[in-house]
Parts: structure tokens; C-alpha cells; sequence
């Protein structure tokens, strides 16, 4: 008895047409997966256990890594023992981002349940661009891109998608602005004649001039306006900016405004950008794609307040929701902007949705067709932690550098290079017996570059870098499940181990140039 719509066999052997044999070298059975599966995650959770003991990075040259991965593609399988093995050399030889003393760069560390969601979103083959071939992702992702917007205080009409990250969600977020802003139909059009500008803080992500460049207007479009003392960006500036553009025949479009930068963890003065758009009939878009989940502790919430006036919004789920990459999010205020600026009418997508009932096609809404289902990831560790095991994780990672920064004031050794934000703690080490004046500031650089990279080298611990003032500092930036105080005890500690030693060395070269 066939069920209906399935094909129709014939009713004698004669009927049938002989067709090419089955090749089934790629279709493992349910069995066989398991096997593979069992191994995999067995790889896994030895990985998990010993993971405090390893060293977060081996710091190994480039030749060193590639001899230890490179597999050549064979002609025949491997043994499934052999290609674990493998397997395990290359996680070994990777830098360990979910380690409690990677402290380096705004990376998730990863959750447990988001990697089980990985495993599922690959083994069900959703293709997320397409409602008809991934109903049940549109509608997670839909769940979720609405909770974040929720969360950040944007009204009901918002809407979203999920991107690779900051860079395609700051470049969508500045094409709605675009496409919104120019005064003319620059999607068929384009821009000739439009000299468009845009402005954000000195202290804004780069992904901000890229998308300038990418979307044809140049990154010179993209005005840099000067930081105050705590890096925020200066709103005097900013308006005398925009003024002066204007009288120069330009068109001003949208300020960008950072909630989380990546170098020090400062706060634009959302609020009082937020007044500037309206007053000129700009865009408002917030980069908050490293600082946008603080809204979720209740001691944070406050710092990001304006956010909720924002025509777009960036948010990475991979930074401080925890999340493996690629998950990134981007906001729109009114989600029909998204459906203005990337809809498509391409003939081999029929369909009648009056008999159909579908959903919206993501494809119609950002600026990828083909689309893996990475909000599952995110959306399983929501379900099996809940919102305020984050809430409270958030605000530890928070108060972990808070803790950082009053150890660093209180060691000689070191001292603060800018204010503590968010989860960002930068400071140098410097020799006790050193001078405070500026005769020595330029070799107080270089012994910080240079205990950078022992540090990295090293692999203990591993922060990386940022340059405050014009002056190069260390960085610490905690998003990361497994962080604790000791974890950041330790990073003062080698890292003043290792100073002590470069400055043995390096002091003496000091002297001989001054003389």
C-alpha cells in the first residue's frame, strides 16, 4: 500500500528498468554513526576534564602546527582509531579557547549543551535560508532574535537574523542605513553623486570603515570622532562634525555608537547619540556585539541604557552569551527594514504562501542565501540553563575584573592603563624602581610588547593587547565560563615572573642609550 505522493513501483519484474547499482560509501548506517559518535564525544568530554591542566596555547611556529595536522587527503578511509588520533593531534595543537585562563579575545568559551545543539544542527541538515526546507530553525531563530531584542529594550516591530559576527552584523546594520538614509534608491541605483558620510568613535571596531568600503562608500566616509579621557566618544565632537559636513555639501547618514569596545571594554554616551540622530534624521546604529548581553545583570543593565533608542543593533551570542562561533545576531529596529534592503524575487523560489502558510525566508531578510542552523546551539544552552544562570555568570565575569584591576593597583609592579568596563581589565607591568615620569614611558612600551609575546609564547596563561592613550598595555578580557579569581591571580604572577626576567635583559640596553 504506498502512502500519497510516494512513487508508484510496478507490478511486475518486466516493468522495472535497471537502473546504476546503489553506492553507498557515504551512506554510514545508524550503527556505524553511532560508533563514530561514541568515539567523538569520548575525545570530547577527556578534553573537558583535563582541559585546566593543559596549557592554554603551546605556542608553536606555523611549520611546527602544519607538520603536526596535515593530513594529506587519503585515497581509502581511515581506521576510525586512527582517525581519532589524528583528531586528537589537532586539538592539541590548537589554542584552547574554552580554557579559564584563555583571556586573550572577546571569544565564548563555549557551553556544553551549545556543543550537544552543534552536533544536532549539523546531523539534522538544516539549511537555514529557506523557510519550506527549515520550518522548525526559522522559528527558533525567531524565538531567539526576538528575546534579544526584548532584552534590549526594542519594541515589538523589531527583527533580526543571525550572522557570522560583528563584521557582517555592523555591515547589514550600516546598509540599512544606507538604504534608509540616502535619498535615493541606491540598491538599484547606487551612489553615485550621494557623498554619504558616516560617524563613529577613534575607539570604534574596524569592521565599521570595512563596511564603509564594502558597501561603495569608502572607508574615508566613515568620520572618527575623538575619544574623552574613559575612550567614550565625544558628542561636541560628533556634532561639530556633522555640521561641518553639512556645510560642505555632504549627507550625513548614521552615527555608530559602541557598547563594549574591543580594546578597553568603554560605553559610548548612548543616550545623548541617540538625541544627535533625531536631531539631524540619522541613523542610530550600536555596535554592541561584545558588551550587548550585560543588559541581562542587573548591576550592568544601567550602562547600556539608550541602547533601546537604536535603529539597529549588533549582538554576537559567540562573545558574552558564550556561544562557539559562528553565532552573530544582528537587530533591526523595524524588522521590515531588514525585508527592504535584501528582498529578492528569484524565479526558481515559487511558492503560494496563501496555500502554503510559510514563513519568512531568512534569505529574504540578510545577506546570505545558504545558511547553517547556528542560533541552535544558542538556543539549547538557553533551554537547559535559563536566563539567569547567564544573568549571573555575566555579572561574575564582570566582577572578576573588577577583582583584576584593584589586585593590579594594589601590586607595585603594575599599574592600570585604563578604567575597568564590562569584563575588560588593561594594565602594564612596570618595574617598581622605575621613575613615573615620561623619560621611561617609551621603554615601559617595549617591555610590555615584549612580555606580550613570552606570555603567549609561554602559554600559562594567555592575554593579548591593547594600546590605551597611545601607550601599549596588557589585556584581559573574561568571557568565559571557567574564569575564576585564582585564574586571574596567576596571569599577575607569570606575567610579572616573566617581566622580571625581560627587564633584567632589557634594562641594561635602556642605559646604554642614554648614554
Amino acid at each position: 500500500m504506498s502512502t500519497p505522493g510516494s512513487p508508484q513501483r510496478g507490478h511486475a519484474d518486466d516493468d522495472r528498468r535497471a537502473g546504476p547499482a546503489p553506492v553507498r560509501d557515504l551512506d554510514w548506517s545508524p550503527e556505524r554513526g553511532r560508533e563514530l559518535a561514541d568515539a567523538f564525544v569520548a575525545l570530547w568530554t577527556q578534553l573537558l576534564a583535563e582541559l585546566p591542566k593543559l596549557p592554554v596555547s603551546r605556542g608553536e611556529a606555523q611549520p611546527v602546527v602544519e607538520d603536526a595536522v596535515a593530513l594529506p587527503v587519503p585515497d581509502e578511509p581511515l581506521a576510525l582509531e586512527e582517525l581519532v588520533e589524528h583528531l586528537r593531534e589537532v586539538i592539541a595543537h590548537g589554542t584552547h579557547i574554552g580554557h579559564p585562563r584563555f583571556l586573550a579575545y572577546i571569544c565564548g568559551s563555549g557551553t556544553v549543551p551549545g556543543a550537544a545543539g552543534e552536533l544536532l544542527a549539523a546531523g539534522a541538515v538544516q539549511n537555514a535560508g529557506g523557510w519550506m526546507i527549515a520550518p522548525a530553525a526559522h522559528e527558533v531563530e525567531r524565538v531567539v532574535v526576538q528575546w534579544l531584542a526584548s532584552e534590549l529594550g526594542l519594541p515589538p516591530s523589531a527583527g533580526g537574523v543571525f550572522v557570522t559576527g560583528g563584521a557582517i552584523g555592523n555591515l547589514v546594520g550600516l546598509k540599512l542605513a544606507r538604504d534608509q538614509k540616502a535619498g535615493s534608491n541606491v540598491r538599484e541605483d547606487g551612489l553615485a553623486g550621494t557623498n554619504l558620510t558616516m560617524y563613529a568613535s577613534e575607539e570604534a571596531h574596524d569592521t565599521i570603515g570595512r563596511a564603509a568600503d564594502i558597501l561603495g562608500l569608502g572607508a574615508a566616509a566613515v568620520r572618527k570622532i575623538p575619544a574623552d579621557d574613559v575612550l567614550r566618544m565625544r558628542v561636541d565632537a560628533l556634532e561639530a562634525r556633522i555640521t561641518d559636513d553639512l556645510g560642505a555639501g555632504a549627507r550625513p547618514i548614521a552615527v555608530v555608537g559602541t557598547a563594549g569596545t574591543t580594546g578597553t571594554g568603554s560605553i559610548d554616551p548612548l543616550p545623548e547619540l541617540a538625541a544627535v540622530c533625531e536631531r539631524f534624521g540619522l541613523w542610530f546604529h550600536v555596535d554592541a556585539a561584545y558588551g550587548g548581553p550585560a543588559v541581562l545583570a542587573d548591576d550592568l543593565r544601567p550602562l547600556l541604557a539608550g541602547i533601546e533608542h537604536a535603529d539597529s543593533v549588533t549582538v554576537d551570542a559567540h562573545k558574552w552569551l558564550y556561544a562557539a562561533a559562528p553565532a552573530g545576531c544582528i537587530l533591526a529596529r523595524e524588522e521590515r527594514h531588514l525585508a527592504e534592503s535584501f528582498a529578492v524575487d528569484a524565479s526558481y523560489l515559487y511558492e503560494d504562501k496563501e496555500r502554503t502558510a510559510r514563513g519568512v525566508h531568512a534569505a529574504g531578510i540578510s545577506p546570505t542565501f545558504s545558511r547553517g542552523f547556528d542560533v541552535l546551539k544558542v538556543w539549547v544552552a538557553l533551554l537547559a540553563h535559563g536566563r539567569s544562570a547567564f544573568a549571573r555568570r555575566i555579572a561574575h565575569d564582570a566582577a572578576l575584573a573588577r577583582y583584576l584591576g584593584e589586585q593590579v593597583e594594589a601590586r607595585p609592579d603594575f599599574e592600570l592603563a585604563a578604567p575597568v568596563s564590562l569584563s575588560i581589565c588593561c594594565f602594564r607591568y612596570r618595574p617598581p624602581d622605575l621613575p613615573h615620569d615620561e623619560t621611561v614611558a617609551t621603554y615601559v612600551d617595549r617591555l610590555n610588547e615584549r612580555l606580550l609575546t613570552e606570555l603567549q609564547l609561554d602559554g600559562r596563561v594567555l592575554p593579548s593587547n591593547a594600546v590605551v592613550h597611545g601607550r601599549f598595555a596588557l589585556r584581559a578580557c573574561i568571557t568565559n565560563i571557567r574564569t575564576e579569581a585564582e585564574d586571574l591571580d596567576a596571569l599577575l604572577d607569570i606575567a610579572a615572573e616573566l617581566g622580571e626576567r625581560l627587564d633584567d635583559v632589557l634594562r641594561p640596553e635602556l642605559a646604554s642609550d642614554a648614554s
